[in-house]
């Protein structure tokens, strides 16, 4: 009997063993690729920027919800219009996922081959994107003689002035794009450094039509301008949804879509190569302005935890909350699949719309 217990006894304690392990919190599951590791988030934007903002949110919540609760911390790296920054996690990045790409990205850049991008998107390793905002024309009342009443009023404006920033700007291209489309006459006027310089000189009368994001929109021009009469919304650009479908965006119900305001003034829903290069500047450039890109080759086990993180982080209703607290809007998340076929759009785009988007950019350079 003894000799029988003594035999059992390594049995015994291996099978108590499995027993504890089945039952202790956490024991025995995987530890999480990131487990005790720190990732670096290189944001190529200066740290006051609206980005970084967003960039910083975003970085807190996937701290949260990464398997393995690594440390997550932001580095700005601004300069070269966010190219040291992409030069940087493409070239130098570790591949083991502890180094990642946070901001905006130019697929015009791209797109137009400009200076210092010897680099495709499609090289990094996709990791989600988000759609920040969709834009909102908008114009001071008095472009018009006795005022504008209706939106559809722009196309009798005389002397329209756009303030905007560079020509080859993808909020400028299009948003001037959607003039040219209704028929409206302007001038460009560029060289503004950001939204707010535009804001003030709309405000001030140096120009009288811009366009902004969605929501510095509601929160800065409508209390500023809309609110005392002086200005008023033309018409927002559509947003492409997950399944490629133009909708409404979602921030500005009341203000009437490109596509809506056309067929409000034509009697036909838009068409021809105007429009096509619009549509192709929703998908390539608006549908998902900020991403998250690892360096090429990147350890699987790293793309595979981020990814999933990025959209369990983004669908809490503690990040959504957050988001609506600072931002004063939520956004959206872009799946890896959907990032990569917008980046691989860009490589796409038809010589017909390439040659039309290179005939903007220079009727807009020549004020």
């Amino acid at each position: 009997m003894t000799d029988q217990t003594t035999r059992c006894r390594p049995l015994r304690l291996a099978l108590t063993a499995l027993l504890l392990t089945a039952i202790a919190p956490g024991a025995g599951l995987a530890a999480g690729y990131y487990e005790g590791e720190t990732i670096t988030v290189i944001i190529g934007l200066d740290a006051a920027a609206g980005g970084s903002t967003v960039g910083r949110l975003l970085a807190k919540h996937l701290e949260e919800h990464l398997e393995g609760k690594p440390t997550v911390i932001v580095n700005n790296m601004p300069g070269a219009s966010g190219l040291n920054a992409h030069l940087y996690v493409l070239l130098k990045a570790p591949k083991d996922g502890t180094t990642v790409y946070y901001g905006p990205r130019s697929s015009l850049g791209e797109l137009l081959e400009l200076p210092g991008f010897s680099f495709k998107y499609n090289q990094f390793t996709p990791l989600g994107g988000v759609q920040i905002a969709g834009l909102v024309i908008y114009a001071r009342t008095d472009v018009v003689p006795g005022g504008l009443v209706r939106p559809r009023d722009i196309t009798n404006a005389q002397r329209l002035i756009f303030g905007g920033m560079a020509p080859e700007h993808g909020r400028m291209i299009i948003s001037t794009m959607g003039l040219d489309l209704l028929g409206a006459s302007y001038t460009f006027i560029p060289g503004y450094p950001s939204s707010g310089n535009i804001r003030a000189a709309v405000i001030s009368g140096e120009v009288n039509v811009a366009t902004d994001a969605a929501h510095a929109y509601l929160n800065q021009v409508v209390p500023q301008l809309n609110d005392n009469g002086t200005g008023m919304p033309i018409y927002s650009m559509p947003l492409l949804n997950e399944n490629g479908e133009l909708v409404q965006n979602p921030l500005v119900p009341g203000v009437a879509s490109l596509p809506a305001l056309y067929e409000e003034i034509h009697g036909e829903a838009p068409s021809g190569l105007a429009w096509e290069s619009i549509l192709t500047m929703l998908e390539i450039d608006q549908t998902m302005q900020h991403v998250f890109l690892g360096p090429p080759n990147m350890n699987q086990e790293a793309v595979a935890a981020f990814r999933a993180s990025f959209l369990t982080a983004l669908k809490t209703s503690a990040y959504r909350e957050e988001a609506q607290r600072i931002l004063s809007y939520v956004p959206e998340p872009v799946g890896h699949q959907r990032q990569a076929e917008i980046l691989a759009a860009t490589s796409k785009v038809t010589p017909a719309v390439l040659n039309y988007i290179k005939q903007h950019i220079q009727k807009n350079s020549s004020y």
